[in-house]
């Protein structure tokens, strides 16, 4: 609501400054009066005009890490919002006040009619008033001061323009324009609309007049006449309205047809850019299998030797449990490769893809964003969920994309307090994805208002800490004339290893589970261990799994240990692997 409120004064502001600056002083009359009544009821629609754009975009897999769990125990919390009442309030107080006074002064003219001699001429009805007033009109009725009246020393000249002010009804804009001053009293432009709409009319009614034969210096001197202070009912127009200067030089401006239709036409980029700022954005999206992220417009076809040669791999695969499949990694890359660039006939009509065995599958990813926002609320905290796979992005379980996501964050973070933003825990969950694409969403992330205020939040996973400086090993105790040598003592041998025969049953413990490889660090000369962080994640598994080797890591699948070489086969086999280094240097891959 609070948006559409400003979008709608935005517009409204626009439509005024141009009528001031292009239009108020040109001869057009009708024209402009149509344009003040127009421009306010676009400006009530702008706001509401959508543009719609269709996208599609995968289906989301399994995740790398997520930051935050919302099944923690949060203590729940009764909070109550006042700020809501209370506008509420003050808004229910400005209409009531502003209804009261449009309302009192519609009684006050119906009293004058109901109390008042009333004389017909034509269509019109003279009410003459006792009191010393200016001439003014509200619809079909023009008051007179009666004591000149029936002495005709009323001009003809003052009597054709509140007729010409009564004709045209202009009565009818002026309740137009109060009744929405009582709805937005709050909006002041619409004091600065009802004058200019009132200028208008006299300027229309002064056309009037000068077109019925009436000299301009006569009728000039006439309207100088008829200037006073006399106060004149709000909803009514009168002959001594102000701007006598502006009147008189309108009264001999004639606009040329090419000129009006200039300033005309300059309106026209200024709609379609309200129309491009102030509308509404919305994104339908059709979600589609991850397999077809790519729209084929963009692939190529895969070839007819392309295709035999994937139909060959995949019915060999295929015919293997899928619990034992097992496939070479030039085999696996092969049948990606191809199957990326088929399109979806080809895919319909090719053998279906050699899936790999899936056991380590945890929960259900599909609902996860709902369950985890479902608890936070529950604990009464605010929370959101991005979920990042390849090129495409998620919040609390709808699409999003990098051109929206700033609007869509900030669309749930809207009315957050103070306290909400402290205490939110977000979920960030990243799938693989593309290196470039997560760099664009965080630039757009930094955007949002939960960045801003929370200032060093970031979708990326921060590197790990420098390594501690070298430390200079001690040199080596050597002591004189051992075994008739300066030599170091050489260590003693270890002990020989315990031997099981064959048939018996070992009791040899397993080896322990080794700690995270430290690195030396020095502190006030004080040397102490710092465990040795693993290398930052690699959207590339398999890269990102030599990296861990090369820094000594172990692997597991399950209870499982596995070398490398074998981690990559099981990685590249499947297409939901994941890979969890918080127990580092043991690495645990989950979906193969």
């Amino acid at each position: 609501m609070e948006w559409y409120l400003l979008k709608s004064a935005a517009c409204l502001l626009i439509f005024f400054v141009f009528y001031k600056l292009f239009l108020e002083n040109i001869s057009a009359h009708t024209f402009k009066r149509f344009y003040l009544l127009g421009g306010i009821a676009v400006s009530f629609l702008i706001p509401f005009v959508t543009f719609t754009t269709y996208v599609e975009i995968p289906q989301t897999a399994n995740t790398v890490f997520t930051s935050v769990s919302a099944n923690e125990v949060i203590p729940a919390e009764e909070r109550i919002n006042y700020l809501p009442y209370i506008i509420w309030t003050i808004y229910g107080l400005g209409v009531v006040f502003f209804g009261f006074r449009f309302f009192r002064n519609l009684f006050n003219i119906w009293r004058k009619i109901q109390q008042n001699p009333i004389l017909k001429k034509r269509n019109f009805f003279h009410v003459l008033l006792q009191k010393k007033i200016a001439p003014h009109t509200f619809f079909s009725y023009i008051f007179l001061n009666k004591t000149k009246y029936e002495a005709n020393e009323i001009p003809k000249e003052v009597l054709l323009h509140e007729q010409a002010h009564a004709q045209e009804k202009h009565s009818i804009d002026i309740l137009f324009i109060e009744l929405l001053r009582v709805l937005f009293w709050f909006n002041p432009l619409f004091i600065f609309l009802k004058r200019s709409m009132k200028l208008n009319h006299e300027f229309l009614a002064d056309r009037a007049v000068l077109n019925q034969g009436t000299e301009t210096s006569r009728y000039q001197n006439l309207l100088l006449a008829y200037s006073s202070t006399a106060s004149t009912p709000q909803l009514a127009h009168s002959i001594n309205y102000s701007s006598f200067k502006k009147r008189f030089t309108v009264m001999k401006t004639h606009t040329s047809k090419k000129a009006i239709w200039l300033r005309t036409l300059l309106l026209l980029p200024v709609v379609a850019l309200m129309l491009y700022g102030f509308s509404s954005k919305q994104t339908i999206v059709k979600q589609t299998s991850q397999t077809e992220t790519v729209s084929e417009k963009s692939k190529e076809k895969a070839t007819k030797a392309q295709l035999a040669l994937y139909n060959k791999l995949a019915k060999k695969y295929n015919a293997v449990a899928i619990e034992e499949r097992k496939i070479p990694v030039t085999d696996l890359e092969t049948l990606e490769d191809i199957y990326g660039i088929m399109t979806t006939e080809q895919k319909n009509s090719a053998q279906p893809f050699p899936e790999c065995y899936l056991e380590n599958k945890i929960g259900r990813y599909d609902t996860y964003a709902n369950d985890f926002v479902e608890g936070a609320k529950k604990n009464g905290k605010k929370t959101f969920v991005i979920m990042i796979s390849i090129n495409n992005v998620t919040l609390n379980g709808k699409p999003s994309s990098i051109k929206t996501f700033k609007d869509d964050l900030n669309a749930i973070t809207k009315g957050w307090k103070k306290s909400d933003f402290n205490e939110a825990l977000p979920s960030i969950l990243i799938s693989k994805n593309s290196e470039s694409f997560l760099k664009k969403l965080e630039v757009e992330f930094q955007k949002t208002d939960y960045a801003q205020y929370k200032k060093g939040a970031t979708l990326l996973i921060p590197p790990p800490p420098p390594p501690a400086p070298e430390v200079p090993k001690p040199p080596k105790k050597i002591i004189k004339g051992v075994n008739g040598t300066n030599g170091n003592i050489p260590p003693p041998p270890p002990p020989p290893a315990p031997k099981v025969k064959k048939g018996e049953k070992s009791t040899i413990p397993p080896p322990p589970v080794p700690d995270a490889p430290k690195v030396p660090s020095a502190d006030n000369g004080n040397l102490y261990m710092v465990p040795q962080a693993p290398p930052p994640p690699n959207p590339n598994l398999v890269q990102y799994i030599k990296e861990l080797a090369k820094k000594g890591a172990t692997f597991y699948i399950g209870p499982h240990k596995y070398k490398a070489e074998e981690a990559i086969k099981m990685v590249q086999k499947s297409k939901d692997a994941s890979i969890d280094v918080s127990e580092y240097p043991i690495v645990r891959l989950n979906g193969c």
